[in-house]
């Protein structure tokens, strides 16, 4: 089994930002004292594209992968939904 630097680069980029939207999460409670749930669906998202990364390495069956990146997408789609809303709903209380 040969492993591309590209399949490398892609599983540590995706575990980083678990990674950074786990410490958004944190941070953002303890600054703001609200618990936002933006962070915690973008770390979900992306931590399921880090999964179909670690599969395709090991030639997991494409319906499982195309699973997973699907339900990615759509996850990282609603973080970012739901981080506009939010975001929209800030501005107007000031």
């Amino acid at each position: 089994m040969d492993i591309s630097m590209s399949q490398i680069v892609n599983i540590v980029f995706s575990w980083l930002i678990v990674l950074l939207a786990i410490a958004g999460y944190i941070l953002t409670f303890r600054r703001m004292g609200e618990r936002w749930l933006f962070w915690i669906l973008l770390a979900t998202g992306w931590a399921l594209f880090a999964i179909s990364h670690n599969f395709a390495m090991t030639n997991v069956n494409a319906a499982y992968l195309y699973a997973l990146w699907l339900s990615s997408y759509v996850l990282v789609m609603a973080s970012l939904v739901l981080l506009f809303l939010k975001l929209i709903r800030l501005r107007e209380t000031r």
